[in-house]
C-alpha cells in the first residue's frame, strides 16, 4: 500500500475519525520500522500517545486495509503483550532502512555535516525507531567535509564565487579568501576544497574541515575546460622516507620511486599547498622522513625549527 499525503501548514483541529485515521498510520509507520514487524503494546502505545483502547481501534481500521491490485490484506494481531504486523497489503513503501542501514546513513549524515533540518526531516522518514542522526554510532572512519560541504557544493554545481573564512596550519584565526570552486577531493580522512583564489589568480587546496563560513557573492564565474589540476600553482617538494619507514598516504602525492642514493629508501613527491604543515610532518617522523628539494625548502625548514626550539625556551 503506497498513500502519499501533502500536508499544509495550517493547524487544523482533527475530527474524531481524523484522530483514528491518523493513529492508525502512525502505528502502521511503527511497525514498518522494525524488521520483524513487532512492537509492544506499551511502546506502541507510548509512541502514539494513546490508551489501550485507541490501539484497539487503530488495530481494527489497519485490519481493512488490502492491496486494490492483488487483493492482498494487511494481518495485524495482538500476541500477548505485542502487536504483530503481516501481511502483503501492509507494506508501506518507501520502507524504512533495517538497522544496520539506518546506523550507517545516520553516520554518512553526519560526516557530510548536513544541516539540521535536512537530518531532522530524513530521520523521520528513513531511520527505525531509536536511532537518530545526532546520535549515530561510529560505525567507520569517514572522510572530514567539515559544516561547509553544502554550501560549497551548491558554489561548485553554481559556478558562484564565494568568500570563505579559511584558517591555514598554524594560524589561530581564520581570514577572508575569495575563491570559485572548482570540485572536492577527497582522502581517506579528510578533504580538499579545490578552487581558484581570485585575489592571487592562482589555483589552491584549502582544507575543507579548516573552512569555517561561506558566503555568496552573487557572482558567477565560467569553467575553463582544463582539469583543476592543470596549472596548479603549488609547491611540489621532494622527500626521502628512510628504509622500512612507512610512506606517507597524504593528499597530493604525485610519485613515489625508489631513492637513487640510499639503498631500500623511497623518493615521494608531494604537492604542498602549507610548508609549515610539511613542516610539521618531517619533524614528527623523527628522521624517517627528510626533504630532499628544492633547497629553499630544506633551509626554510631548518629556520622553522630553530624557531620552534627558541619558542620553546621562552615559554
Amino acid at each position: 500500500m503506497a498513500t502519499s499525503r501533502r500536508r499544509t501548514r495550517r493547524n487544523v483541529a482533527l475530527t474524531g475519525s481524523d484522530e483514528r485515521v491518523s493513529r492508525a498510520i502512525g502505528l502502521l509507520e511503527l511497525l514498518s520500522s522494525v524488521e520483524d514487524g513487532i512492537v509492544s503494546a506499551e511502546e506502541s502505545a507510548r509512541h502514539l500517545d494513546c490508551t489501550n483502547a485507541d490501539l484497539d481501534t487503530a488495530i481494527e481500521l489497519i485490519a481493512t486495509l488490502a492491496d486494490r491490485e492483488t487483493g492482498a490484506r494487511a494481518v495485524i494481531f495482538r500476541d500477548h503483550g505485542d502487536i504483530v504486523l503481516g501481511g502483503d497489503g501492509a507494506y508501506l513503501m518507501p520502507l524504512r532502512l533495517s538497522l544496520g542501514e539506518g546506523a550507517v546513513l545516520a553516520h554518512v549524515m553526519n560526516a557530510l555535516s548536513l544541516a539540521p533540518e535536512v537530518r531532522d526531516r530524513l530521520s523521520r522518514a528513513l531511520l527505525p525507531t531509536g536511532i537518530s542522526a545526532a546520535g549515530a554510532p561510529l560505525v567507520a572512519s569517514a572522510t572530514v567535509y567539515g559544516d561547509a560541504y553544502p554550501q560549497l557544493a551548491r558554489a561548485i554545481e553554481q559556478h558562484e564565487r564565494v568568500r570563505i573564512a579559511y584558517r591555514a596550519h598554524g594560524e589561530e584565526q581564520p581570514s577572508e579568501r575569495v575563491v570559485e570552486s572548482l570540485g572536492i577531493e577527497s582522502g581517506d580522512d579528510t578533504a580538499y576544497l579545490l578552487a581558484r583564489n581570485v585575489t592571487k589568480n592562482a589555483l589552491r587546496r584549502y582544507r575543507m574541515e579548516r573552512i569555517s563560513a561561506v558566503v555568496p557573492t552573487g557572482e558567477h564565474f565560467e569553467v575553463e575546460p582544463e582539469s583543476p589540476r592543470d596549472g596548479w600553482d603549488e609547491e611540489v617538494a621532494e622527500l626521502e622516507v628512510a628504509p622500512g619507514a612507512d610512506l606517507p598516504t597524504w593528499q597530493g602525492i604525485a610519485e613515489t620511486y625508489p631513492s637513487p642514493t640510499v639503498a631500500g629508501a623511497t623518493r615521494v613527491r608531494v604537492h604542498v599547498s602549507s610548508p609549515a604543515w610539511l613542516f610539521d610532518q618531517v619533524l614528527a617522523a623523527g628522521g624517517d622522513l627528510r626533504i630532499v628539494g628544492p633547497q629553499h625548502l630544506v633551509d626554510d625548514l631548518r629556520a622553522y625549527a630553530r624557531a620552534l626550539i627558541e619558542d620553546s625556551a621562552r615559554a
